[in-house]
């Protein structure tokens, strides 16, 4: 077969090269406000977003300073802050300023390695401020680097390390989310169940890897007019990969 196409607690967690995303759906003031006024038709499904929507995502830059963050975490905070009071209360008349940026239980900082000292510590002071719960996502190693700043380390809850999936855990992702990514694995099909087959090989569980396996899948699919994954599609997207020895 021939493809086109290739060619208030802390929580410190690291990812153990395998990596994870998450999205934050972020809605603005202005966004609500208008939603609710001028199409209350969508109304209530915006709001029971906004509602749902109880952290903010934050992705560290390489270059960071505490003004950096204000501008951009900060800013963040206080949307998402407006956006859930104005939901809650059917009305922004009476929000301050202070009431939104406290009203954002969990904070992620995704990149954390990056961070410098003086970063850390205005996050430390941007939780203590505003009472938020704060994870802190990163490499191995990152917890040794905190521990060497006592004031910062002695507000770390907890310690996770991600480690990788499961053949289970792995079964039941592909079963239930695959198709978030435009793949269907269809377990009455011999050709699916060895393209299943070969993803769990090829990944051995690494989320990351599997995210940009399905990425590359989906495009040779769509360039080749295919609906149905096969082991052939699997193997096509993994030589389109740059991937360690052994995969």
């Amino acid at each position: 077969m021939t493809l086109h196409g290739c060619g208030k607690n802390w929580g410190l967690a690291t990812s153990g090269g395998n990596g994870h995303h998450a999205v934050l759906e972020m809605f603005s003031l202005s966004v609500v406000w208008r939603t609710f006024h001028a199409m209350p038709s969508i109304a209530a499904l915006l709001g029971e977003k906004v509602a749902r929507c109880r952290a903010v995502f934050y992705t560290v830059s390489v270059s960071n300073t505490p003004k950096t963050i204000d501008a951009v975490l900060g800013l963040n905070l206080i949307k998402l802050g407006y956006a859930r009071l104005t939901v809650a209360g059917g009305s922004q008349d009476e929000i301050t300023h202070d009431a939104a940026r406290i009203a954002c239980p969990l904070v992620i900082v995704d990149e954390a390695d990056r961070l410098t000292i003086k970063s850390l510590e205005h996050l430390r002071d941007m939780a203590d401020r505003h009472g938020f719960g704060l994870i802190l996502m990163g490499m191995p190693g990152l917890e040794k680097r905190l521990a060497r700043y006592a004031q910062l380390y002695s507000r770390i809850g907890f310690v996770h390390e991600f480690k990788p999936l499961t053949e289970t855990e792995m079964r039941l992702l592909l079963a239930t989310h695959a198709g978030d990514f435009g793949i269907s694995f269809d377990p009455a099909q011999l050709d699916a169940i060895e393209a299943q087959a070969a993803v769990i090989r090829i990944t051995r569980g690494n989320f990351r890897l599997m995210e940009r396996l399905f990425a590359q899948m989906r495009r040779i699919m769509t360039l080749n007019r295919v609906e149905e994954v096969t082991a052939d599609i699997v193997q096509a997207a993994r030589d389109c990969l740059v991937i360690g020895p052994g995969n």
